[in-house]
């Protein structure tokens, strides 16, 4: 019973924050595919990459 009350608890608290999010970024969803057409753009570009492979090398070396 005790882990049936905690997964309602986490359940219900990701409900919350889940609805809270959508309510706030609500607004701005309609601007949201050029949002993602200008992240492609920078996910393409040369430096990204690099920069990215960088990091992930950082990640591994550590």
């Amino acid at each position: 019973m005790k882990r049936f009350l905690v997964l309602l608890a986490i359940a219900t608290l990701g409900f919350i924050v889940g609805s809270g999010i959508y309510v706030l970024l609500e607004p701005f969803l309609p601007s949201l595919p050029n949002f993602i057409e200008r992240l492609l753009e920078v996910a393409s570009q040369g430096w990204f990459i690099a920069g990215l492979i960088g990091a992930s090398l950082a990640v591994i070396i550590i």
